[in-house]
């Protein structure tokens, strides 16, 4: 019976042995302490990073106070004289956020990138826009289009203002293209493209995939399309980081701001400005002009 029971005690032994290792664990992960989060003010006189002054502005004082108590840390105010210092003590890693301008940000590009862009009242989010010829076109880039001419999937904003701003962002204005014209819908577009009538059509993102995708999961009914461009309009400004910080810090940074709008007013005009309508997650390179050599 003894031996029967021998099994029974080693394998006790060893489910106390792994929740002793698991509550050492825990007791250690407790005891480490969360880095404090240092943000650039830029604008004022330069000085120490520090705990941010009773005499603070109120918007910024909510500020801190909702990002000290969501990621349960210290927030540090670090004032710099403008944003081009703020951008280098970023790359040097004496700041975690800072918000900078294109100019700013394009030297430190390597060890930086953008995590947030505001949207301003009565605009439209920063679309994706789409440039597509057909597959037997010879062009592969959007600077193989000089001269091309554009159809453009409809007069709104949405499908006109919109793209018009990206593909200058990137160096190629109404002067790079030839003639333009400007259908209906996005249907009529792909129609005129396929007809021969342009030789490149121009999409936001959420239109391309209308006529594509038709009513059948999986479904690709542009096949007879290449996309030879993809790419967003550049943003003023963003919130930027160093490309090392943590995923799990980078994300819960985007969840407490993408809310703040409406869970915190007073932090978000501080932290977006008076004309900003919300906060929104962007992509590394959003500060970033490339000419219009740039592939899809």
């Amino acid at each position: 019976r003894r031996h029967r029971r021998a099994p029974q005690r080693r394998a006790l032994m060893r489910r106390l042995v792994l929740a002793a290792a698991a509550l050492l664990v825990s007791a250690a992960q407790a005891q480490t302490p969360v880095l404090p989060l240092r943000i650039a003010d830029v604008g004022g006189a330069a000085g120490p990073c520090a705990p941010l002054g009773a005499d603070a502005p109120a918007g910024q004082r909510a500020y801190f106070k909702l990002l000290a108590e969501r990621l349960q840390t210290d927030v540090l105010n670090c004032p710099m004289a403008d944003e081009t210092t703020a951008a280098g003590a970023l790359a040097a890693g004496q700041v975690d956020m800072a918000r900078l301008d294109g100019a700013a940000f394009g030297p430190v590009s390597g060890t930086v990138r953008s995590v947030l862009t505001t949207r301003e009242k009565g605009a439209l989010n920063r679309l994706p826009i789409v440039v597509a010829t057909l597959n037997t076109a010879p062009a592969k880039t959007l600077g193989d289009l000089a001269g091309a001419t554009l159809v453009f999937g409809g007069p709104m904003k949405a499908s006109l203002e919109v793209p018009r701003v990206a593909l200058a962002d990137y160096g190629a204005d109404e002067a790079f293209f030839g003639a333009q014209t400007v259908a209906e819908d996005y249907e009529t577009a792909a129609e005129r493209l396929r007809g021969g009538q342009a030789q490149a059509l121009v999409l936001h993102a959420g239109a391309w995939q209308k006529p594509c995708r038709g009513d059948q999961p999986g479904l690709d009914l542009c096949t007879d399309l290449r996309v030879v461009w993809r790419q967003r309009p550049v943003a003023d400004q963003a919130w930027a980081v160093r490309t090392d910080m943590s995923d799990d810090r980078r994300f819960r940074l985007l969840g407490i701001h993408v809310a703040m709008h409406n869970e915190a007013p007073e932090a978000f005009a501080w932290a977006a400005g008076p004309d900003a309508e919300e906060f929104e997650p962007t992509e590394a390179k959003a500060l970033i002009h490339q000419g219009p050599t740039v592939g899809s």
